[in-house]
């Protein structure tokens, strides 16, 4: 559900048709989990006024998806602790996080810690990615192996979802860029057995 990267999934009247639209979908394609972004309109983070709106939304949509069988992930800027506590205030084992790496790492905080703050049951999937510059492998700020030690010691399983980590010289060159980031999640993530 991307779309409400560009619209506000706590001001838009019609939320329940666009969310029902895609649990459908899911089914049809048999689709367990989906990402539902909070969005600039919906950072509960720096705007505590929208907090009580979207927990209410979240818990429409949590037993929609519970009954469906399905999972909607969602992305925060929130801490992994405050994360926990939004999780518990939904209350609904079918609306998780959508991790992304960045997020921790823009706030000052511990990508690692924040990992086994949150735990392995309220992570739905991972956005393997940082800001724009340079590739996985050659951020200073991740250190892959060290992540995948951490999931591993969590026992968690999952999807890395890839985007950005574009090299600055050359932003625009998608296979490049794409492809590099790939190689290596495959490297660290799924290497060769002999």
């Amino acid at each position: 559900m991307t779309g409400y990267y560009a619209q506000s999934f706590c001001g838009r009247e019609e939320y329940l048709q666009s969310v029902s639209s895609c649990i459908k979908t899911m089914q049809l394609m048999g689709i367990k989990t989906a990402f539902l972004p909070m969005g600039v309109q919906c950072d509960i983070a720096s705007s505590k006024s929208i907090r009580d709106s979207v927990i209410n939304r979240l818990k429409v949509v949590g037993k929609m998806a519970k009954e469906a069988g399905v999972v909607i992930a969602i992305e925060t800027a929130l801490s992994a602790k405050q994360e926990k506590q939004l999780l518990k205030e939904i209350g609904s084992p079918a609306i998780k996080i959508y991790f992304n790496f960045s997020n921790p790492l823009k706030g000052g905080r511990n990508l690692y810690k924040e990992l086994k703050t949150l735990g392995a049951k309220n992570i739905a999937m991972i956005h393997a990615t940082n800001k724009d510059s340079v590739w996985l492998e050659n951020d200073p700020q991740i250190n892959l192996y060290k992540i995948k030690k951490t999931l591993d010691k969590m026992k968690w399983k999952g999807w890395l979802v890839v985007e950005r980590s574009r090299d600055a010289s050359q932003p625009r060159n998608v296979k490049y860029n794409y492809g590099a980031n790939v190689a290596y999640l495959k490297k660290v993530f799924q290497p060769e057995q002999p």
